[in-house]
């Protein structure tokens, strides 16, 4: 069962806001093929589908001055965080763009509400970017679901950031109807 829900504001850079624009896909708990209990003239591996997504991080500035930058490498957003321990969460955060993000039904942990407070963590925007471009894959290919998923994360240097590319991969599952 998919689950889709977007929220689309617009947004000009340098926009403060306690609700950043997000878009957020959920996907029920992939599970493994021999759990699925099924005969395999009840369902079809329709494909092997992988998504991938990078973000840039960079720092700037020392003590109060300090700004932390993550942009999507194809600068579908950018969020600017700078501490302030009078904001909730401990971050005043600047953005351009919206926020993509996707998680698997059973990573209940890392869901963040829509008005809680992010935290400057690169690899959870790469790895919920992946996700997303994953579900919207699913969607637009006809599956019901995924099964075996598994997400890798890489990081490198370019100058002064750091590169965080998450890449997703997982069977693309559709359950034959009589």
């Amino acid at each position: 069962m998919l689950v889709i829900v977007a929220l689309v504001m617009t947004s000009c850079f340098a926009k403060k806001s306690l609700v950043i624009p997000t878009a957020v896909s959920s996907i029920n708990d992939p599970i493994a093929l021999k759990n699925l209990n099924l005969t395999k003239d009840q369902y079809q591996i329709i494909n092997t589908e992988t998504a991938e997504a990078s973000v840039e991080y960079e720092e700037a500035g020392l003590g109060i001055g300090k700004k932390i930058k993550i942009t999507e490498a194809n600068n579908e957003y950018t969020l600017i965080f700078k501490p302030n321990e009078s904001v909730v969460g401990g971050y005043e955060i600047k953005y351009d763009g919206i926020v993509k993000v996707g998680y698997l039904y059973h990573d209940q942990n890392n869901i963040r509400d829509i008005g809680e407070y992010y935290k400057p963590d690169p690899s959870w925007f790469a790895t919920g970017l992946a996700i997303y471009r994953l579900i919207n894959s699913v969607q637009e290919q006809g599956a019901d679901g995924i099964i075996e998923p598994v997400i890798t994360m890489k990081v490198g240097e370019k100058g002064k950031k750091v590169i965080y590319t998450a890449t997703i991969s997982a069977k693309l599952v559709k359950i034959k109807t009589k």
